[in-house]
């Protein structure tokens, strides 16, 4: 079945809060294509999208023509379009951050996780004064941040959590919690300042710690 993605709200203010900063200026695509499999390769993004490695990244299309950059997936596989005017490495960073959500349609594309996703990603590869910079950006152009990725016994750091409550309430989810085995059934509501998520599971109403929930997925 299709998963129709969620109304893309923040599109337009993401897009504001970019493109003042433009990040490093690559003159060709190889120099694209080598930042981009910099970032695949590293550690930090291994324990996030272990499933997407090397080679696995994007091919590069040059975009002529083509009066913006995005990432779509062509019939021979994932592409990423650069008209010259984009190749610097915060719209590299943008595009491969639609990648790693690719397999996610229930997120909005430029959504809380999304944005999260990328504040962290700029951070880590452009360094904590640009990210700062960019935080700032979103918070003048009211764009929602995600919380932090959450860390689960795999291993993997998992993005969404919090965003998935947030939209799936009176929806049927799967909870993966530290101490305990997943749950499913439909989330209700939260208690306590929200430190307790109330989910019915069939005729038992189950009350998980907040804290312990470190992925949440559509069931």
């Amino acid at each position: 079945m299709t998963v129709r993605s969620p109304r893309d709200a923040q599109r337009s203010r993401v897009y504001r809060a970019e493109s003042p900063l433009a990040g490093r200026r690559f003159r060709e695509l190889g120099q694209c294509a080598a930042f981009a499999d910099a970032v695949v390769g590293s550690l930090w993004w291994q324990v996030r999208f272990p499933q997407l490695d090397l080679g696995d990244v994007p091919r590069l299309r040059p975009g002529h023509g083509a009066r913006q950059a995005f990432y779509r997936v062509d019939p021979d596989g994932p592409t990423i379009t650069l008209p010259r005017r984009y190749r610097t490495s915060s719209v590299v960073l943008h595009e491969l951050g639609h990648w790693a959500l690719d397999d996610q349609p229930d997120l909005p594309h430029h959504g809380r996780t999304f944005a999260r996703l990328l504040l962290d990603g700029t951070a880590e590869f452009g360094g904590d004064e640009r990210a700062e910079e960019l935080r700032a950006a979103f918070a003048g152009e009211r764009v929602h941040i995600g919380k932090p990725p959450r860390l689960g016994p795999d291993g993997i750091w998992h993005y969404g959590w919090d965003e998935r409550l947030r939209l799936g309430r009176g929806r049927r989810l799967t909870l993966h919690c530290t101490d305990e085995p997943p749950v499913t059934g439909v989330y209700e509501v939260s208690e306590r300042s929200g430190s307790l998520l109330v989910v019915r599971t069939g005729a038992e109403t189950r009350r998980l710690r907040t804290r312990t929930v470190f992925d949440v997925r559509a069931a």
